[in-house]
């Protein structure tokens, strides 16, 4: 299991770099001159003399690979440089007071997807076919197909609007995630559904099933115990992946309920072009990709004995 995870951690490095340099590549592809961009975010006139000296400050001068491994020494000691809408307010500031709005919003949005996915895809597994089962189908396809966008302003109107029953807008007490959460989840709810689902369909013809009823086992007890269990690793990467992929799928709903999260940091830095934090978003984004693939990867082989065994 050591030499497994090193083995993982060495081929994690590559891509890490690989990320690190396309959201460098990224940047420096677009057309404005971020000297420009620099000087007319804080309204100053960009004269040929201004622009270049807001290059040299900035380092543009300096041959591409010089800017990225410069770049690169900065981000390793978390200096992600400054913003170009506050010069006086650091990237990685920006990012840790936003971040955790945004880290709040996907745990709330997590623990939605895991109580009710769960449930929902036991039942409907368990009784194929049934009114339950078709019910759980159609709510499947409906929260499936509708943009969570639209989710969003449906449940603002309903709760806040008609019935005046939770905020719409801020993040300063519980009341105020309870909806974004609720329209954050609904599409990785009907997914885990029909995972579950499916998953625990395929095991029902085991021969372990088989052998518990013999046994003498309770019902309930194989359900949960021995046929949910054995379902639920081959589902487990994608549940380990869905908390990063929630992360990093709030700006739509930040923006919407006004959170001030980490998603909606990156919207009005796009909407600024304030590259620094555009960069350092897609930075995080991808190395929180790989990062939690990885300790998916591990868990899952350290828990399941035929792929220790393979190694």
């Amino acid at each position: 299991m050591r030499n497994y995870v090193l083995k993982r951690l060495l081929f994690t490095l590559p891509m890490m770099l690989a990320i690190s340099f396309i959201a460098f590549v990224l940047i420096s592809f677009i057309p404005s001159d971020p000297a420009e961009v620099a000087l007319r975010v804080n309204e100053i006139i960009p004269t040929h003399e201004a622009v270049a000296a807001m290059r040299e400050s900035l380092g543009l001068n300096d041959p591409f690979l010089v800017r990225y491994v410069n770049w690169l020494y900065d981000c390793l000691r978390l200096d992600f440089g400054s913003s170009y809408i506050h010069h006086n307010r650091l990237v990685f500031d920006e990012i840790m007071r936003s971040l955790p709005a945004t880290l709040k919003l996907a745990f709330f949005s997590f623990v939605i997807v895991i109580v009710v996915s769960f449930p929902i895809g036991i039942l409907s597994a368990v009784f194929k076919d049934s009114k339950i089962d078709k019910a759980v189908r159609v709510f499947m396809f409906l929260f499936t197909a509708i943009p969570n966008y639209w989710l969003g302003l449906i449940l603002m109107w309903v709760f806040a609007i008609y019935f005046n029953l939770l905020p719409t807008s801020g993040a300063t007490s519980f009341a105020h995630y309870i909806l974004p959460a609720i329209t954050l989840s609904m599409t990785y709810v009907s997914t885990y559904i029909r995972l579950i689902r499916n998953s625990m369909l395929e095991n029902m013809q085991e021969n372990y099933l088989f052998y518990a009823r013999v046994r003498g086992i309770s019902e309930v007890v194989i359900v949960l115990k021995h046929l949910f269990t054995n379902s639920l690793q081959s589902t487990m990467n994608a549940l380990g992946m869905s908390f990063v992929q929630l992360i990093a799928g709030t700006f739509v709903i930040e923006n919407i309920f006004a959170i001030p999260g980490i998603g909606r940091l990156c919207i009005t830095a796009i909407f600024n072009r304030d590259y620094p934090i555009i960069q350092a978003y897609i930075l995080m984004m991808g190395l929180l990709f790989v990062f939690c693939n990885l300790f998916i990867d591990i868990l899952q082989t350290y828990l399941d004995p035929k792929q220790r065994r393979s190694m």
